[in-house]
């Protein structure tokens, strides 16, 4: 909601939702924008999304009964800024999942008609330099404690609910490994796992007695600032029907924001065309571009880092890099580490390096490892030219 502003009448690029909206009977989003009047951010590097506390009346007017917290850009304007949006929510009837300190516990049950929805959030990122705040932060992705904390929650819920903000975005597949992860949660007693942050729709499968959405694409991003991927302004909503034991049926509402930003159910060829991308996307979760997707993007992700890395030290950027050394220490980075450091060839050189900036404490790099930065990142700049993206579009 950072490019939110209110239009003259009371009017707000959401409205077009509203009837599918109170259509639901509990109606629960990722928020990615927090809504601070802080205006300083955290960091320098990167996109840091707020939006003024007044943007809670939007989704009150939808009807929003809970939201996940737990995501990339929950501490962009640090742990006060995380806070002030909490209590926002909370004083507005919302409920926040996603994060954990003194005065949360993660875990949120709502009501939907006497049936109990259990509803957890977990994040593999977030974007802040320095030692995690002690008074709100993200729930880390941790696939031990999903798993604890998914036992935990079934005898507080009927149906429960796990969100996962992870991977990579852009892409309108799922990596093999969280595919996988996502199934196995579903295995461990979850009833739906809605996952976040590809900024595209994906597909959505049934699993054992369970229901997965790898990917809901951006419900609102404000008006389209580029058009270089043909899905960016497609989403959907996931309508489920539940019982006091089971998922029992699912459909999908395609959603499209236009050129000015405003956002509707889609309806002729745009909702065609959603509803055709995600049946081809569902029916290609089995297949092998689930590996190739996750190789491309752990490859990328390391070289991007280390050029990153590389074009920091020689701009005499010692802000920036501190960050980028903090920003190692996230689930998604000491993962896509260690995926670099199994690969061989060049990857693996990176991953290794990569391993010994993240080990550092200092929040700077020894001059020691700055001729093998300068070494490799010429090779990880080919490595980007000739490796366009696998599985951008269907």
């Amino acid at each position: 909601m950072h490019r939110w502003q209110q239009a003259p009448g009371g009017h707000h690029p959401l409205r077009g939702l509203v009837g599918a909206m109170q259509s639901a009977d509990v109606r629960v989003i990722n928020l990615e924008t927090q809504l601070t009047s802080r205006l300083t951010p955290a960091g320098v590097i990167g996109s840091s999304l707020r939006a003024g506390p007044a943007a809670i009346n939007i989704l009150a007017e939808l009807g929003i009964d809970a939201v996940n917290c737990a995501n990339n850009h929950c501490l962009d304007f640090g742990p006060d800024g995380l806070s002030e949006s909490v209590t926002a929510l909370r004083s507005s009837g919302i409920a926040a999942i996603g994060m954990t300190g003194p005065d949360h516990s993660g875990r949120v049950v709502v009501d939907a008609r006497g049936i109990r929805i259990g509803l957890l959030g977990f994040t593999d990122d977030w974007r802040y330099s320095g030692p995690m705040p002690t008074s709100a932060y993200p729930w880390a992705h941790d696939e031990a404690m999903v798993r604890s904390e998914i036992a935990a929650m079934k005898p507080l819920c009927d149906v429960l609910v796990v969100q996962l903000h992870w991977g990579y975005e852009w892409s309108m597949y799922p990596m093999r490994t969280q595919r996988d992860l996502a199934r196995s949660y579903v295995t461990a007693g979850a009833n739906l796992v809605i996952c976040h942050h590809a900024h595209v729709p994906m597909g959505v499968e049934a699993w054992g007695d369970g229901l997965i959405a790898h990917g809901l694409g951006n419900l609102y991003f404000g008006p389209p600032s580029r058009e270089a991927h043909p899905f960016a302004t497609a989403s959907f909503l996931l309508r489920v029907g539940v019982t006091k034991t089971a998922v029992v049926c699912a459909g999908i509402i395609p959603v499209r924001t236009d050129a000015a930003g405003s956002v509707a159910v889609a309806t002729g060829t745009a909702a065609d065309k959603i509803h055709g991308a995600i049946r081809y996307l569902s029916s290609r979760l089995e297949g092998e571009s689930a590996d190739g997707v996750e190789a491309w993007h752990v490859a990328n992700a390391g070289c991007h880092l280390l050029l990153d890395f590389a074009r920091r030290i020689s701009a005499g950027d010692a802000r920036g890099v501190s960050e980028r050394l903090s920003g190692l220490e996230p689930p998604r980075q000491r993962w896509m580490i260690g995926r670099l450091k199994d690969s061989g060839g060049v990857t693996q050189q990176i991953g290794s390096l990569l391993e010994v900036l993240r080990l550092e404490t200092g929040g700077k790099v020894p001059s020691s490892l700055v001729p093998e930065i300068e070494r490799l990142a010429p090779v990880a700049q080919q490595w980007v030219g000739r490796h366009p993206q696998i599985g951008r579009i269907p």
